[in-house]
């Protein structure tokens, strides 16, 4: 038995283990469930120091949660941080070079999540060498991880990300104010960073063949107002489809106050395992539009939890998404199928109960 599942037999009474959060940049949805998740440990058990490369928007709201992090600028940097930091287990959660780092400071524990399928890549399978338990967000993900041989199933979890549902006590009112729009408009949403593999895009376009009274309001996770967005999707580009129709509101913090003001958030993301914003959505009551790619319908089953579209398809997106805004009913049949599927799933109490299992050691395959 080893020294992690020992410790973990001793009814928590011997030191806690430390654990080490690796991320290349600490914001957006793959940074809050880590950290969202690490909290839901047991904190006589676990300490957590998230380790990044560059700071973020979340930073402040991890150090209120009385979480360490520690910036590590670089690889060199990154692997002396790993090396000093005496870390009984290393969860990284991008790239390879946090668990390439980890096995050379003898790290007892190194484990990884995939938050969309991985690329077969050199550097991918060297790491995946050293890698003792994986996490996989998403069927997909985990299936495409299993078919390149990233993975044997003994050494891989499929889960579902851990989000702190809101509270739906947030008012439509509220949110419509914190928009800009008033009630009776028909609102539909784009939420994460505004680059390629999102597709804002097909949502410019899809909002552009809707009718008139119908805005798009994307919060971009990412980067800042309309006029540093993507060539695609900047100023000129969105006159040209819609006009005052289609609203970029930038780095927002708020999201979860938001989410009761929209009537429908449209998924459009190419490469996206099981989206952090789709759920916190679904819990909020809003009705879901996807993509089939990677793991939309983990969260989406088709005409019960929402609608799915082919990716990179503005047509079939607009139609879905006017499906919805015309069938007010249907919406609420699939939004409450929706959140009934999530709330279990994305309880960060029972990611923990996974984390705890992976973490020590003890976790059995699956």
């Amino acid at each position: 038995m080893s020294e992690l599942s020992e410790r973990g037999r001793s009814g928590g009474t011997g030191a806690p283990l430390r654990v080490a959060l690796v991320l290349d940049r600490f914001e957006g949805g793959p940074a809050r469930a880590a950290v969202t998740a690490a909290l839901a440990l047991d904190p006589d058990a676990y300490t957590h120091t998230v380790i990044t490369g560059e700071r973020g928007g979340l930073e402040a709201w991890a150090e209120r949660w009385g979480v360490e992090v520690v910036r590590a600028p670089g690889r060199y940097a990154l692997a002396e941080v790993i090396g000093a930091g005496a870390y009984d287990v290393v969860h990284t959660h991008e790239g390879t070079a946090g668990r390439l780092a980890a096995a050379r400071a003898g790290v007892p524990r190194v484990v990884h999540t995939w938050y969309f399928p991985p690329a077969p890549t050199l550097a991918e399978r060297r790491a995946a060498r050293h890698t003792g338990m994986f996490l996989a967000v998403g069927t997909r993900t985990a299936s495409r991880a299993l078919r390149l041989g990233l993975a044997s199933p003994e050494r891989l979890r499929a889960i579902w990300p851990a989000v702190a549902l809101p509270d739906r006590a947030g008012t439509r009112t509220r949110a419509r104010q914190l928009l800009g729009l008033p009630l009776g408009a028909q609102v539909v949403g784009g939420i994460g960073p505004a680059h390629g593999a999102r597709r804002p895009d097909v949502f410019a376009r899809a909002i552009a063949r809707l009718p008139g009274g119908v805005y798009g309001v994307w919060a971009d996770g990412d980067g800042g107002p309309a006029a540093r967005l993507p060539g695609r999707v900047g100023r000129g580009f969105t006159e040209r489809l819609g006009g005052e129709r289609l609203i970029w509101l930038g780095r927002r913090d708020d999201i979860a106050d938001l989410l009761p003001g929209f009537d429908v958030l449209a998924m459009t993301g190419r490469h996206e395992g099981v989206p952090y914003a789709a759920v916190e959505a679904a819990a909020a009551g809003v009705p879901l539009v996807g993509t089939v790619a990677p793991s939309g319908p983990d969260i989406i089953r088709a005409g019960e939890t929402g609608l799915l579209t082919a990716p990179g398809n503005p047509a079939q997106l607009a139609d879905a998404i006017g499906y919805l805004l015309d069938n007010p009913a249907e919406a609420r049949r699939m939004s409450r199928a929706a959140l009934k599927r999530v709330a279990d799933r994305c309880d960060p109490r029972s990611l923990s109960v996974t984390l705890d299992l992976v973490y020590r050691g003890s976790s059995p395959a699956v």
